[in-house]
């Protein structure tokens, strides 16, 4: 009998599709904007963390310019150098994923928010790393395996209380809220 241990490990590009497709995710479920800063500064921090987990919140701070650079350029139509390469071969494990995703999201909160990690925040770090897994998984499915006994209706309802982090982030609540209720009643 063979007492070996499979680790599993992740390409760079796998770690990028769970992080893209868990914050958005968040933001879909929690009707915010996937540009807001709450997003995009836990993006930027958490592959930051996982190219350094010692980085400096500088380091953290030339990812996102870098980011937000290339997706304007994209926006406009230009081209995006691709920077695939870079990390060609590189592999994590879940563990090396798990630790960037929660420090990104973290330090993203109390950096840029000023206070700690709320319910959305949890989400996104749950999503992020159910989708590393589990890659089709549905926001009911993160909340069978990461919610012990709550349902996806309760969840939805903690994230409805999430304070707004900017004008723009409450107008934004404001109008999904009045589209679900629209959808609702049938209009």
């Amino acid at each position: 009998m063979s007492t070996a241990v499979v680790t599993s490990t992740f390409t760079h590009p796998d770690v990028v599709a769970a992080i893209d497709a868990g914050t958005k995710m968040a933001a879909d479920e929690s009707g915010r904007s996937l540009a807001s800063e709450r997003f995009t500064w836990a993006t930027a921090a958490a592959l930051t963390y996982l190219d350094s987990t010692e980085a400096p919140w500088a380091d953290v701070q030339a990812r996102h310019l870098e980011i937000t650079a290339a997706q304007a350029a994209a926006g406009r139509g230009d081209e995006v150098e691709d920077t695939s390469d870079l990390y060609e071969g590189m592999r994590y494990s879940r563990g090396q994923v798990s630790a960037a995703v929660n420090a990104g999201v973290d330090a993203a909160a109390e950096t840029i928010r000023e206070q700690c990690a709320d319910d959305i925040d949890n989400l996104t770090v749950n999503a992020i790393l159910t989708l590393l897994d589990h890659p089709d998984a549905s926001f009911a499915d993160v909340v069978a395996e990461c919610y012990d006994g709550d349902g996806a209706d309760d969840v939805s309802g903690w994230l409805a209380e999430v304070p707004a982090d900017s004008d723009a982030d409450f107008e934004a609540l404001q109008a999904a809220r009045i589209d679900a209720y629209l959808r609702s009643v049938g209009l």
